[in-house]
């Protein structure tokens, strides 16, 4: 039995000496790659990466924009009261902007703005959902040395790795500088050409999504810390493509837009609108265009924004005093607007 242990155990030994740095070289979400990550076809865990960034140059930025993966096509380079670094990941939470901000600080990086796009993905997805998902898993930065080993031993699954594998070998090169913009400036590739066929196309929704309240506490709480370390915050709502916000507002959107105000104050990008309706101004029906970036920079940092889309409630600099005048405006709108063909068809029932 002994000798049965034994051989157990070499064996073990062997699988792991070959294993583990097959792992660590293999890497599909640039985990053990975070300083010089690779394009290999599977999306890179951001969250890491760009913290490890961050934390690895404590002096290179001063400046955050923090949101999902919809505002890394807003060119921080334009935001011109700062070094802005973009630190979008895939359905990028306000808790998890928090205990990033939260980690930055206690490591002496102490910002001077912090802006946060915010959108459907905000109020309809639980942050526990990403515990369970390797290219969103949040590191524990300020967690004991067990939690911290139990995150990378997460990557170290022999079915992940297989599967990764296929994705590797069909991966042909398209961006060669995906990586080198993901440590510097933090945008996705804003030369990208919107080449968007509506015909046909769905709302951007996951069967997961649910309203949740908690995230307005999230938001207090990350408006409370800014306020606290004299942070200049800035907070707006992603220009959703028409398709989508019309299944957002079918399922409570606009309860998040209302209470939001009694939170922070924001500028509002939602609504029907010249920008949302021109599908145009989109990549499918959940990303914008580096264009309606530009937009949305020129709002909020240089006051210029187009009388017309002022009136349709796009810029409007909201407050808890002018929020009941949005909403009115943005509940006009869902119910008179003739939208195009293929557009999701919802049945509204507000009350005058």
């Amino acid at each position: 039995m002994k000798k049965f242990l034994l051989k157990v155990c070499i064996f073990a030994m062997i699988l792991a000496v070959i294993f583990v740095p097959f792992a660590v070289i293999v890497d599909p979400f640039n985990i053990f790659h975070a300083s010089n990550p690779v394009v290999n076809g599977v999306e890179p865990n951001k969250n890491y990466v760009k913290m490890h960034n961050v934390l690895t140059h404590p002096d290179r930025y001063d400046s955050f924009l923090f949101g999902s993966s919809r505002v890394g096509f807003m060119d921080v380079e334009k935001m011109d009261d700062g070094v802005y670094y973009d630190m979008m990941y895939s359905e990028g939470l306000p808790a998890e902007h928090l205990d990033n901000l939260r980690v930055m600080i206690e490591r002496g990086i102490i910002p001077k703005n912090v802006t946060v796009g915010l959108d459907d993905i905000t109020y309809f997805v639980d942050p526990a959902l990403h515990v369970n998902q390797l290219y969103r898993l949040p590191f524990p930065w300020d967690g004991t040395l067990s939690e911290k080993i139990g995150f990378y031993l997460r990557y170290f699954d022999l079915i992940t790795l297989s599967q990764s594998l296929e994705v590797l070998k069909e991966h042909k090169q398209n961006d060669p500088d995906a990586m080198k913009r993901l440590i510097t400036t933090g945008t996705e590739n804003l030369h990208i050409v919107p080449q968007f066929n509506y015909e046909g196309a769905d709302a951007w929704w996951s069967d997961y999504y649910y309203p949740r309240e908690e995230v307005l506490n999230e938001i207090r709480e990350l408006k409370e810390l800014c306020e606290e370390y004299d942070i200049n915050l800035r907070v707006f709502t992603n220009p959703l493509n028409a398709i989508t916000y019309t299944k957002d507002i079918d399922n409570g959107y606009l309860v998040f837009l209302e209470e939001l105000a009694e939170v922070t104050d924001y500028w509002n990008f939602s609504g029907y609108n010249n920008v949302t309706l021109n599908y145009d101004n989109y990549y499918e029906t959940s990303h914008y265009c580096p264009a309606v970036g530009d937009m949305i920079i020129d709002t909020i940092y240089h006051g210029k924004t187009d009388p017309e889309l002022l009136e349709q409630g796009f810029g409007v600099y909201v407050t808890k005093e002018n929020v009941g005048e949005l909403i009115e405006l943005l509940k006009g709108q869902a119910i008179n607007y003739d939208l195009p063909v293929n557009t999701y068809a919802a049945t509204y029932n507000f009350e005058p």
